[in-house]
């Protein structure tokens, strides 16, 4: 009883805290019972006024209604209980649509958070006046269309702790605009919002320069997020190193420079992703100090040197991508310590060595990408695959040897398999693979391997069901038994096989009508079972080029995207019915022996043939004639055929054409200048037809601005060239020393993407070459075999990426420009059988590509240069020029080659004094008394003797006398 006296001390702690509590519980209970703030609540309905809801809205918001006058029971509201006033506002990810009225959400000056992100409040821009709202803490207004720039009085929000305004993006017709950063610019916007803990402003424009280095300042930021903003400048190392900082991503912005600073110890990041930036440099040792980092991507960046091992000491770690760089060396062998990371993504970099074993042992491993590196060896064995997670397998296009070692066949989970273009060797049967029930993409194409079928008609069952097959180039000899069974194909690749005989009928019916492309090029097939007039299997891409199919053309179906039956023995007319492929986007009969006339359908079919390719066939009749507006033809090769007629000028429609060969036909016209019209034609062959007249071209520098090869040759072209043929030829134009960039044309529609390498054939040292991989190094200008007068023009010269100049054989008169100096990756000139005359300008030999010179059957005089390249041509290049003496031909020149200056040395080494008097005959001496100086000259200057032949052929050179040559 004594602890219950009043007099008791505890007895007076437990009644204080009764009251305490019955305190709190009646201000809990007020709370609930206060309604908000009447001037809040008019300003809420007067915001829903301005809101749309549609059938996608996920809320109409119901309990907004004037019956319900307590606005704190509102959807989305909360109130600060003792005043009744709104301080939350959460709308997002309800698909309102609409607009906002700011005014009415500027009376809330309460408001503490404001959230109305995933709505569709498109075209609005955010206004001034958010510095009425000076208790905001936390704004988020990303993924609502809007666009334009960001108001400054967000930057006069000190209180801000969080703010996205990230993902709007406004889209206006054609064009999309985005919310942006310009005045102010992002230093102006957040220098005063130093209580930041979370900025994204991903996709916004920030057009003020890069990001300011006084956020290292800010010492509360934990995320920070600008994704795809056009950042450029060097990003500041010292943000990398805010000890709060946990969360930075950076990446898409390709002008972004910077480099990977030395990680503190006590580091707080978990992810980092600096991916698509201009980043460069090492990764460094000391990423190992990121100790709570669970994502790694610095992708597709500039980085370099070897990989650190420390980077195995993240325990934490998850993702990992360090794919698309230039980092080099080996993998580090990693220990089993890496109980969490689920992906290793490390493809096209310049990796070396083995793979270590282990990274096909890590526990929770899901993903290995490490396609396109120099990796070789052999993989070596592992003992505990069958408790593998590897799902995804990415080792192809590398150097990988030895036999595929046995444990792969045990990864139960494995779904996608690249193992192609590596040196894998030995026999393979594919009925490993049974055990990968959930295989559905394998890829061991372009190895050394052998695969045998090895299932047998009992083992169909127990395949994987592939969705994905490719088994090009293995030695395969049959269509593999275990296809039949495959009813969820989708793409099936047996191209560059051994497969002969008949194409199967139970082969269309592979993929039970899913199966969209199929490749059987490149085999010794010679049939199609069980008629050649079988309406194909509907499919997207069907290949059978580089086969020995004989008899009529195989219909394709109507939907077909990619058809290609090239350089096979098939014959007979175009059936009609290719034309109701109205998806078709290649078309390439090229190399059989069809005849007839070109269906006038095929320029007109679909919207979508990008490709009509009927080279090498005997196709007779006039060219196609029409080609409908919105033509989007890109190749056009109708050559080596017997058609006849004119260039078609509808071709004016097909705006995207780049490749137009029409040569070796029986064409009568005239030069189609009109073509000059077609803005991105690359490659235009007339050759071998009976064109005829003269070159015109429009008098303005805007025709064929793109053009690389143009052929002319072996027609009845005549008259002058146009003193500014070359001028406007802009794609010759760039300087090209860099590597090779070959056209391979990609082709998308009806979600398939296809790629398409264009040929042309060029004559080199006299031999035709077809050249599959053409266009953007290969440049051309060949003019053989017409009838073409006057001098070459020095305008050539500025085809500085000019790698085959041929005008040989027609009446080209006058010297050989020394222009041609510029012509550095020139590799051929053939100016022989034309009547040029003068000296071999000394200019050429800075031409140290140049492998084929032919110069003969002209009238060229003086010595052969005995210099660089000139040292490795052989007599036929200079013959039939009668004044040409010196190696290699036999005529020797007065004085020996040793002694011989070239015109430059001449001009260099004589005494001036006199040669103002040799010079100045030209204005009235006379000759005479040219030579009588040059005697004195020579007599007092004996040591002079050796250039007498050079001044001498300085002097005729400049035809200051006569244009008569020296015997």
């Amino acid at each position: 009883m004594a602890l219950i006296s009043s007099k008791n001390p505890l007895f007076l702690i437990i009644v204080l805290i009764l009251c305490s509590l019955s305190f709190k519980n009646a201000s809990i209970v007020f709370a609930n019972t206060q309604q908000c703030n009447h001037h809040h609540f008019s300003a809420l309905l007067h915001l829903k006024l301005a809101f749309n809801f549609t059938d996608s809205s996920l809320s109409t918001l119901p309990s907004w209604n004037s019956n319900n006058t307590d606005c704190c029971s509102w959807e989305g509201i909360t109130c600060d209980g003792p005043t009744g006033h709104v301080i939350s506002l959460d709308l997002s990810s309800l698909y309102i649509s609409g607009r906002i009225d700011f005014e009415s959400l500027f009376h809330l000056r309460s408001l503490q958070k404001l959230n109305l992100a995933y709505n569709e409040f498109n075209g609005s821009q955010i206004p001034s006046g958010f510095d009425q709202l000076t208790s905001l803490t936390h704004l988020n207004f990303s993924w609502l269309s809007f666009y334009g720039q960001i108001p400054l009085g967000i930057s006069r929000l000190t209180t801000l702790v969080s703010l996205d305004l990230s993902y709007n993006q406004y889209f206006d017709g054609p064009y999309i605009e985005n919310l942006k950063l310009e005045n102010p610019s992002i230093g102006a916007l957040v220098q005063n919002l130093s209580s930041l803990k979370e900025l994204y402003l991903d996709r916004v424009d920030i057009l003020s320069g890069g990001m300011p280095s006084f956020i290292r300042n800010f010492s509360s930021l934990t995320s920070l997020r600008l994704q795809g903003c056009e950042l450029r400048g060097k990003f500041p190392e010292s943000i990398f190193q805010l000890p709060t900082l946990q969360f930075l991503d950076i990446s898409n912005n390709p002008l972004l420079t910077g480099y990977l600073p030395e990680f503190p110890q006590n580091n707080s990041l978990q992810q980092l992703i600096l991916s698509s930036t201009g980043f460069s440099g090492k990764v460094p040792y000391s990423v190992n100090n990121l100790l709570f980092l669970t994502r790694l991507d610095l992708s597709n960046s500039n980085l370099s040197g070897s990989l650190p091992s420390s980077l195995w000491n993240l325990t934490k770690l998850q993702y990992l991508d360090l794919s698309n760089n230039r980092l080099s060396g080996p993998i580090p062998s990693c220990e089993n310590e890496l109980q969490n990371l689920k992906e290793i993504i490390l493809w096209n970099n310049l990796l070396n060595g083995t793979i270590p074993s282990s990274l096909f042992s890590l526990p929770s491993l899901k993903k290995l990408g490490l396609s396109i590196n120099q990796l070789s060896g052999q993989l070596g064995e592992i003992h505990n695959a069958s408790s593998s997670q590897l799902e995804e397998i990415y080792l192809d296009y590398n150097n990988l040897q030895g036999m595929i070692p046995r444990y792969i066949f045990q990864l139960t989970e494995l779904r996608l398999l690249y193992m192609s273009f590596n040196n894998f060797t030995g026999v393979l049967e594919l009925g490993l693979f049974q055990n990968l029930k959930k295989l559905n993409i394998l890829d061991l194409s372009d190895n050394n391997l052998s695969v045998q079928d090895g299932g047998g008609n009992s083992t169909f069952v127990s395949f994987p069901l592939f969705e994905i097959l490719r088994l090009r180039s293995l030695n395969i000899s049959t269509f593999p038994n275990f296809l039949r069974n495959q009813d969820q194909l989708s793409e099936l690749d047996l191209s560059n096989n051994k497969i002969s005989g008949e194409i199967p009928k139970w082969i269309w019916e592979v993929g039970n009508g899913s199966l969209n492309s199929l490749n059987l090029s490149h085999n010794v097939l010679h049939g199609i079972e069980p008629s050649p007039h079988l309406l194909l299997s509907d499919m997207s891409i069907l290949d059978l080029s580089f086969n020995r199919l004989e008899g009529s053309l195989p219909i394709p179906s109507p939907s077909v995207f990619f058809f290609s039956v090239s350089k096979n023995a098939l014959s007979g007319e175009i059936p009609l019915s290719v034309c109701k492929a109205t998806s078709l986007s290649v078309l390439d009969l090229s190399y059989n022996r069809f005849s007839g006339q070109i269906p006038p359908c095929l320029g007109e079919i679909g919207d979508a043939l990008s490709v009509l390719n009927l080279q090498e066939n005997a196709f007779s009749g006039t060219l196609l004639q029409t080609f409908k507006e919105g033509c989007v033809i890109q190749t056009l090769d109708l050559s080596r055929n017997r058609l006849e007629g004119q260039v078609p000028r509808s071709l004016v429609n097909c705006k995207m054409l780049e490749v137009l060969n029409l040569g070796n036909n029986q064409i009568n016209d005239t030069f189609p200048s009109w073509t000059e019209a077609l803005p991105h034609l690359r490659a235009l062959v007339l050759k071998s037809n009976q064109f005829r007249g003269p070159i015109t071209l429009p008098q303005t520098n805007q025709s064929f601005p793109m053009l690389q090869i143009i052929d002319l040759s072996s027609n009845s072209f005549m008259g002058r060239l146009p003193s500014n043929m070359f001028e406007s030829w802009k794609a010759m134009m760039v300087d090209d020393k860099l590597q090779s960039k070959f056209l391979r044309r990609t082709l998308t529609g009806r979600g398939n993407r296809v790629y398409y390498q264009d040929t042309v054939t060029v004559v080199i040292k006299g031999v035709q070459r077809e050249l599959t991989k053409i266009l953007t190094i290969f440049t051309t200008v060949d003019l053989l075999n017409n009838y073409f007068q006057g001098d070459i023009p020095k305008s050539v010269g500025i085809l500085k990426s000019l790698r085959l100049l041929n005008m040989s054989h027609n009446g080209f008169t006058g010297q050989i420009p020394a222009s041609l100096e510029n012509l550095l990756v020139l590799e051929s000139l053939d100016l022989s059988q034309n009547n040029i005359s003068g000296e071999i300008p000394w200019q050429l030999t800075k031409l140290t590509f140049l492998s084929m010179l032919n110069l003969s059957q002209n009238n060229l005089v003086g010595s052969i240069p005995q210099i660089k390249q000139f040292f490795t041509f052989t007599n036929e290049s200079f013959q039939g020029n009668l004044g040409l003496c010196g190696a290699p031909l036999s005529k020797k020149c007065i004085a020996p080659p040793s002694m011989m200056p070239t015109v430059k040395d001449a001009t260099s080494e004589l005494d001036w004094k006199f040669m103002w008097i040799a010079f100045g005959v030209g204005h009235g001496a006379g000759m005479g008394a040219l030579f009588w100086t040059l005697t004195l000259w020579t007599k007092g200057r004996k040591k002079y003797n050796k250039f007498i032949d050079g001044m001498l052929s300085l002097i005729f050179s400049k035809a200051i006398f006569s244009p008569k040559r020296r015997p």
